[in-house]
C-alpha cells in the first residue's frame, strides 16, 4: 500500500512539474505590438484546423532539402470553430521569413503563394513552445484572455482572424496575435 501511495504521489508531483514547465501556471499578459511587415509563404487550407499540422509537417520536411532556412512556422486561423462548421473553417499555414521571399521552391508536394502582411497594430501574448501539447494547453489559456483584452477595446471578434507564430528552436514560444487596425 505504501508503494502504491509513493508511485502516486511521484506521478501526481512529474504531472503537475510537467505542466508547470509547459506553462500552464505562467500568467497571461496581453501587450500591444506594432508588427510587421510579415513576409510569408502560405499555404490555404479548409476544413478541421487540427489538420494545419500536415501543412506544418512538410514544410519542415522539403524546406530543408530544397535549402530553405531562417524562417518561423504561422498560421491564420480566419472563422470562430464556435460558429462555423468544421468542414468550412478557412485558415493560412506557411512559414514566414523576416526578408521579402524571391522565389517560392519549386516541387513541393503542397502549393504556397507569396505574400506580404503589411505593419499593424496587433494584441499579443507570448506563451512558450516547448512540446506538441503546449500548443493546445496555449489554445486554452491564451485565447480567452486575448478575446476578453479585444473586446474590452472594442473589438469585432466576428471578423477578426487570430494569427500564431510558432518558433520551436531559438525562442521556443508561439505568438499569439489580434490585429487591431483594420
Amino acid at each position: 500500500m505504501k508503494i502504491f501511495l509513493g508511485v502516486l504521489l511521484v506521478l501526481i508531483v512529474s504531472g503537475i512539474g510537467y505542466f508547470y514547465y509547459l506553462g500552464a501556471f505562467d500568467t497571461v499578459q496581453v501587450k500591444e505590438e506594432t508588427l510587421g511587415p510579415f513576409y510569408i509563404l502560405s499555404h490555404d487550407r479548409v476544413g478541421n484546423y487540427r489538420k494545419v499540422g500536415e501543412t506544418f509537417e512538410a514544410i519542415q520536411k522539403e524546406f530543408p532539402e530544397k535549402g530553405v532556412k531562417n524562417y518561423k512556422l504561422f498560421a491564420i486561423y480566419k472563422d470562430d470553430p464556435n460558429k462555423i462548421p468544421e468542414e468550412k473553417l478557412r485558415c493560412e499555414v506557411g512559414a514566414l521569413f523576416s526578408e521579402p521571399v524571391t522565389e517560392i521552391p519549386v516541387g513541393l508536394s503542397i502549393q504556397l503563394t507569396s505574400k506580404t502582411i503589411e505593419r499593424k497594430k496587433y494584441l499579443t501574448v507570448d506563451f512558450p513552445l516547448r512540446s506538441f501539447i503546449s500548443i493546445f494547453l496555449g489554445i486554452f489559456k491564451v485565447y480567452p484572455v486575448l478575446f476578453e483584452a479585444c473586446k474590452q477595446r472594442g473589438c469585432d471578434l466576428d471578423h477578426q482572424p487570430s494569427m500564431e507564430i510558432y518558433e520551436p528552436i531559438i525562442e521556443k514560444q508561439t505568438k499569439y496575435l489580434l490585429p487591431l487596425d483594420k
